[in-house]
């Protein structure tokens, strides 16, 4: 999916959302009030397969929610949700019974077992956009929820939710076994590991970029400097990822299926 905006974080005049497999893009138009105000919203996108589709029509829906985020902390928000199936908007007030406050750097969420998270400055919002609930999870005990929202990721490998961050380049890797339970799965000092530039761990501004969809044991770091380096945290292997040097990335992924297996023949 793709926003057009007047700037980075407000009101857009418009979506599109393109299909890779059948290279189709289609446009969506702007929620009813989107040009009534300049205000912040958070965004998030939902994709599935549809299995009462008619014969002959596609077999995938998606929805796109638009969210008037607020750095304070709120217990209502107003909720813009398009959906593909009737091609409208519709206006919802949800309700946290916990209170959420977003992110002012993490107004993309990630789409996880048909559930959107943002991340906040206290914990995670997970939105259900089909059904119109939501609820909130605690960030991991024992973490900084300031430099995790800074400097952390949230995403999945392997087909299980992962979160992580650096502090002080210790670099930690959660996973949520139950809701609202974490369980550390990698703790490691990036001073100990060989091959990684000086300069890198000593940079301030380095964060968690991203995790292997695939395997577990790789997780993606970042810097603007310096680039972005894929590391092993079962082998302590680093590697470089050439051409991403003074490049921005935004924290981002996509929920992928399990990898294809064999067949036993090699094909």
């Amino acid at each position: 999916m793709r926003k057009s905006t007047s700037n980075r974080f407000t009101r857009g005049w418009g979506y599109f959302v393109y299909d890779p497999f059948t290279k189709e893009c289609n446009h969506i138009p702007p929620f009813p009030d989107a040009h009534k105000e300049t205000c912040l919203y958070a965004v998030g996108f939902l994709s599935q397969i549809n299995d009462f589709e008619e014969e002959g029509n596609s077999n995938r829906c998606f929805w796109v929610v638009v969210v008037r985020s607020s750095m304070r902390m709120k217990y209502e928000f107003e909720v813009e949700v398009f959906y593909s199936g009737t091609r409208t908007w519709r206006q919802i007030l949800m309700s946290c019974v916990d209170g959420f406050a977003f992110a002012p750097h993490w107004f993309l969420s990630f789409a996880f077992e048909g559930y959107l998270h943002f991340m906040g400055s206290r914990s995670i919002l997970v939105l259900d956009p089909i059904f119109m609930i939501c609820t909130t999870i605690d960030y991991p005990e024992n973490a900084d929820a300031m430099n995790i929202m800074s400097f952390g990721y949230l995403g999945c490998s392997g087909g299980t939710m992962r979160i992580a961050d650096i502090g002080n380049n210790d670099l930690r890797v959660w996973e949520l076994l139950i809701p609202g339970k974490w369980h550390l799965v990698h703790r490691t000092n990036l001073n100990l590991m060989e091959h990684l530039p000086t300069r890198f761990c000593s940079n301030y501004c380095k964060r968690v970029g991203g995790f292997h969809p695939y395997d577990g044991d790789i997780v993606y770091l970042h810097s603007y400097v310096d680039g972005i380096y894929a590391i092993n945290l079962g082998t302590n292997k680093v590697v470089p990822i050439s051409g991403y040097d003074k490049f921005d990335i935004s924290p981002f992924q996509l929920e992928l299926s399990s990898i294809p297996l064999a067949d036993n023949d090699g094909k």
